[in-house]
């Protein structure tokens, strides 16, 4: 990415190989242990009665939050605990009273693509004019590019891309106030 960041919001557009889930955490993390104030989510895949489950780990307190259900090994309904997303989501509403240099959103998709999941809290904090980044997988970015206006950068998932984005916001408004460093590893 050359030239000047113009819009404080960014999505990771995945690709067949790499795991951006870990890309964006071990960024999280390397932000975090610099003395920025990185709040959010981000999406951890975990193996438990024979099937992946996913949950969410918040940024600042690296607590978790199971969002998939286990619902036998041959259902093919749709696994998300929506309960475990609305629970998850006092996470990103404490963003705006803590204050944040970044917002981390572990996806925008299909639920936030219908206006549900975190779609109310990504507006809530765009509004505020606090830096966001997620992940949005390929058939979700035109609804993405509609939330957004279009306004937001898409990255490719590799760490260099993310830390150039991230250090072009300092004279975004309410960006790039550095702190001291926070607990190391947070969501590890």
């Amino acid at each position: 990415m050359t030239g000047a960041t113009r819009f404080a919001i960014a999505a990771v557009v995945p690709d067949a190989t790499t795991d951006c889930d870990e890309v964006v955490a071990n960024f999280a993390i390397a932000q975090i242990n610099q003395g920025w104030r990185i709040g959010g989510l981000v999406q951890e895949i975990y193996q438990t009665q024979g099937s992946k489950q996913i949950r969410l780990v918040a940024l600042d307190d690296g607590r978790l939050y199971p969002i998939s259900r286990f619902l036998g090994t041959h259902s093919i309904s749709c696994r998300i605990d929506t309960g475990g997303i609305a629970e998850a989501s006092a996470v990103m509403r404490r963003i705006p009273i803590h204050g944040a240099d970044l917002a981390i959103f572990n996806r925008f998709s299909t639920l936030e693509a219908h206006g549900h999941g975190f779609a109310a809290e990504m507006l809530d904090l765009m509004s505020r004019q606090i830096p966001i980044l997620t992940i949005v997988p390929p058939r979700h970015l035109p609804a993405w590019r509609r939330f957004t206006g279009r306004q937001a950068f898409e990255l490719p998932p590799e760490r260099p891309e993310l830390e150039a984005w991230f250090a072009g916001l300092s004279h975004y408004p309410a960006g790039r106030r550095k702190h001291a460093p926070a607990l190391s590893g947070a969501c590890a």
